[in-house]
């Protein structure tokens, strides 16, 4: 009884703080990059709890995702996102106190309350990654699966078929040599859209990855369409589908230098 009033006690205050009005305003403007930016600037400055950390590495993923072109600034943006996750997680004090020793086991000490961390870590690590060079890659794959495969554990179907999406990509983005895979890749991507048609990333995200490198220019076209076409879908994620149509129409002009 005393353990669930301490835990009680420990979400209610050191958890879930919550965003101000001001910051939670701008944060449904995030297809605007002005407004995605003064949202994580005033997240700066607010009492770094759990619910606030996550909103700072999806909203800094966000930013150097889709904003950023160049090479260092989006490694600059992508660290902040990492830094940001890791500070998430450190709030679990059985991961805090593994890291440094073991970070396989740190991540398997992470519960459904971090999840958005993790996931956004992921994210941001596997982007960093990608930004710094195949070496890096290959040093943080091991880190990067097991932080998905977390996810996958706590809750499968985590933000509209995350998982699959995001290993839809590694597949087809990994060389042989990583564990890339071409057929997992399009099993990974068709399940994502089945179970989550709502979510546009996927498709734009299966275009550029996975249709160019199977040279299917055709399907390409009409997938990207199809994003282009589609509703903007639910309140929750209708920015991030706004910044996938504008992801889509880069593809569609940029189709002759693709294929």
């Amino acid at each position: 009884m005393l353990k669930l009033v301490f835990v009680c006690l420990f979400l209610s205050t050191h958890v879930f703080a919550g965003m101000t009005p001001e910051a939670l305003e701008l944060w449904k403007k995030r297809d605007n990059k002005e407004s995605l930016v003064a949202c994580l600037k005033l997240l700066e400055a607010t009492p770094r709890d759990l619910e606030t950390l996550a909103y700072l590495t999806r909203g800094y993923f966000l930013l150097g995702d889709a904003y950023t072109s160049d090479d260092d600034e989006k490694l600059k943006t992508f660290e902040k996102a990492k830094k940001s996750g890791e500070e998430g997680m450190s709030l679990n004090p059985q991961f805090k106190s593994l890291k440094e020793k073991d970070m396989g086991q740190a991540i398997n000490a992470l519960s459904i309350q971090e999840i958005d961390v993790l996931y956004w870590s992921a994210a941001a690590l596997g982007k960093w990654a990608k930004a710094n060079g195949v070496m890096s890659s290959l040093r943080f794959k091991g880190q990067i699966l097991s932080m998905v495969k977390k996810v996958e554990d706590l809750k499968a179907d985590y933000f509209y078929a995350a998982v699959d999406r995001y290993m839809g990509g590694y597949y087809a983005i990994a060389p042989g040599i990583a564990g890339g895979d071409m057929k997992k890749s399009k099993e990974r991507f068709l399940r994502a859209m089945k179970n989550a048609p709502e979510n546009l990333g996927t498709k734009v995200f299966y275009a550029e990855v996975y249709l160019t490198k199977e040279d299917e220019e055709k399907e390409f076209e009409k997938v990207l369409n199809e994003v282009l076409a589609a509703p903007n879908g639910p309140e929750e994620i209708a920015p991030e589908n706004i910044m996938d149509k504008r992801k889509a129409q880069d593809l569609l002009k940029r189709k002759k230098e693709l294929f």
